[in-house]
């Protein structure tokens, strides 16, 4: 049997399927502060937690995201 292992981060295409938008969505909001992303050279990786985190903190807030 094997188990499926749940890493810390995921990729842009992953967060947006979690917040059921598009990754370009994701991608611009990895420039607004306080957006929970962790840059490896030309990669972006989202924190899982600290998404969940984000998340709860901006429930009802309307954000302006430039695509």
């Amino acid at each position: 049997m094997t188990e499926r292992v749940q890493r810390l981060t995921m990729s842009a295409s992953e967060a947006a399927e979690e917040l059921g938008t598009c990754p370009k969505t994701v991608y611009a909001l990895c420039n607004i502060p306080g957006f929970p992303v962790i840059r490896i050279g030309n990669r972006v990786r989202i924190s899982r937690t600290g998404l969940a985190e984000w998340v709860k903190a901006n429930e009802g807030n309307k954000l302006e995201v430039a695509l």
